[in-house]
This record gives structure tokens, sequence and C-alpha cells, in this order.
């Protein structure tokens, strides 16, 4: 399952890293889009394989910020 930026922005805290198991709804990362902080939160449990973003990074809408299997 591919995570993806619900719009533009930049992001500001990344909670995982690679290989960490995660649950439906928790918290992953942070994205700041016009001064408002948006979290970002999985839709689905599973173990973090990739992060294809990291802080300060500038994001497109509908960016893959990470892979979850």
């Amino acid at each position: 399952m591919d995570l993806r930026s619900p719009g533009v922005g930049k992001v500001l805290r990344i909670d995982i890293a690679p290989g960490a198991q995660v649950a439906r709804g928790q918290e992953l990362m942070v994205i700041e889009s016009m001064k408002v902080e948006i979290p970002i939160k999985a839709s689905a449990t599973g173990m973090v394989r990739e992060l294809t973003v990291k802080v300060g990074d500038l994001v497109a809408r509908n960016q893959v910020l990470a892979r979850i299997e």
C-alpha cells in the first residue's frame, strides 16, 4: 500500500522508520500546508517497507510518502 500526500506541503516530522510495524489510524508523519499541520495516518496495519521522503522535503498532492506492506 502506498501512503500518499493529501496535498502540497512540507514534511515537518516523521515518526516511523523502515521495518516499523504500524497500526491502522496511527499517526506516521506531519505535513505543513499553508501554515496548517496535517497529520498523515496509516490507512491499514502493516510494516513500513520504505520511506520516500525526509523531513524538510516539499511534497506534491498524491505523491508517495511511504510504502507499507
